[in-house]
């Protein structure tokens, strides 16, 4: 659920396969593997956000407690071209032996190669708990041929957050967990308020709306898809995909009940959540330590999201972490990488932020759970797991181009375009950009 693709001045496809041309040409010397003393020395990749750092840190320290014989370094990579570094470094052969992933950039990692098939270690290995991951979120870091790239390090689902204060301002009774959305726009409409002007102070919904974290399964929970069942070719024309569309757009074209795209009607950098000016939104379950800090226990919780005509869908996804290709050390590498999804290692993560357990026997586990905080409903996220759509469902849509077309249609939509028409025009932008690249490939 996260993009790292901002550099749009190539396609993306071509841009890479330049990037690796070009470092095979140039080569380059692997760093030394050994630590002083004799250990081994394994290096560590990750996003260069402070948190993710601290993240890794934590990881590696905990590692090396119960590990002397292996010492680890965090490298954290600055800026917006983490993928561009670790495929330069992959054609070098200066890979670092674990390296940071995400849902979306196991397609690029595995094709230039990054990172390796860890389907060997799992078999070899009868301690692994690979029984105990949620099969949805080892699903994320697997290809079509079912080798693991990736191993999770969290359970990522999408649930409604919402603010029970202006609820009950509302005279409305928290969201129940079989709630619909005839109930959520009823809920919308009492919770968007005007002045004596007739302008908005207040919205029932507000959603980054060309996240595919929301209109995914918005369009799913109609019937409809955003991609073809083999993957192949966009569908948000069909007629199921643009009802669900028509109905996500519509709550600010025509019901106005949801805050428009790049409005504010607090101060600017203010979360209109945490202000009290937006009701409702979809968000993950690491934006529960900024709404902690920033308001009052038993002001929010949160909900599964609501059932739509068929059926309740939410999106889900993981960050996690794999073996490069480079490693001279796999042996050391797996029992990282081991260490990272067993239950000290998830409670190192919970402990520093991450989110929540990938382990099914860790729902109830109080290093998530809070007792006396919000959110309450913390059972909200595990029973989200049975609604999930999987990512390989939308995964063309983490292409740079592909989600530009997106966008563009969005846009389009927002300021009054026929939604049909958008969607089709991006349609056929998008099997465009797919029909390139399979000539490419």
């Amino acid at each position: 659920m996260n993009s790292h693709h901002e550099m749009k001045v190539l396609p993306t496809t071509i841009r890479l396969a330049a990037v690796w041309s070009l470092v095979c040409l140039l080569g380059g010397c692997a760093p030394k593997s050994e630590a002083p003393g004799g250990a081994v020395q394994l290096r560590f990749s990750c996003l260069g956000a402070k948190q993710e750092s601290d993240l890794a840190n934590a990881l590696a320290r905990a590692f090396e407690a119960k590990h002397p014989e292996i010492k680890i370094s965090v490298e954290p990579v600055a800026g917006m071209g983490y993928d561009i570094k670790l495929i330069m470094q992959s054609a070098a052969g200066t890979l670092p032996d674990i390296v940071f992933l995400a849902d979306s950039l196991v397609p690029t990692f595995t094709k230039y190669p990054v990172v390796r098939d860890l389907r060997p270690f799992i078999r070899s290995d009868r301690t692994f708990p690979i029984n105990d991951i949620y099969p949805q979120m080892l699903r994320t870091g697997m290809d079509k041929e079912g080798r693991i790239f990736q191993l999770p390090r969290e359970l990522g689902v999408v649930v409604m957050f919402y603010n029970r204060t202006l609820f009950r301002r509302a005279g409305l009774p928290d969201p129940p967990p079989n709630w619909t959305r005839k109930d959520f726009l009823r809920m919308a409409k009492k919770l968007t308020l005007r002045d004596e002007k007739g302008r908005v102070t207040q919205y029932g919904f507000w959603a980054g709306y060309t996240w595919c974290g929301v209109y995914a399964p918005w369009v799913a929970s109609e019937g409809g898809r955003v991609v073809t069942a083999d993957g192949r070719s966009a569908a948000f024309s069909s007629p199921e995909s643009l009802k669900g569309l028509r109905d996500l757009i519509g709550l600010v074209t025509v019901q106005k009940v949801a805050m428009p795209p790049n409005r504010s009607i607090t101060i600017p950098g203010v979360d209109p959540f945490a202000a009290g000016r937006i009701a409702m939104q979809p968000q993950v379950f690491p934006q529960v330590p900024f709404y902690r800090a920033t308001m009052k226990d038993g002001d929010w919780d949160v909900q599964v999201m609501p059932a739509g005509s068929v059926k309740r869908v939410t999106n889900m996804g993981a960050a996690g972490y794999g073996m490069s290709t480079n490693t001279k050390h796999p042996r050391e590498a797996w029992e990282f990488l081991k260490f990272i999804v067993s239950h000290e290692g998830q409670r190192v993560l919970a402990k520093a932020g991450s989110g929540i357990p990938c382990l099914k026997s860790m729902a109830k586990d109080p290093c998530w759970r809070k007792p006396g905080r919000s959110p309450k409903n913390y059972d909200a996220f595990i029973k989200s797991v049975e609604f999930g759509m999987g990512w390989e469902d939308f995964l063309i849509l983490t292409r740079a181009e592909v989600q530009d077309a997106v966008n563009q249609a969005f846009e389009k939509a927002f300021l009054g375009a026929p939604v049909d028409q958008a969607f089709k025009e991006a349609d056929e932008k998008i099997n465009k950009v797919l029909r390139e690249s399979d000539r490419s490939d």
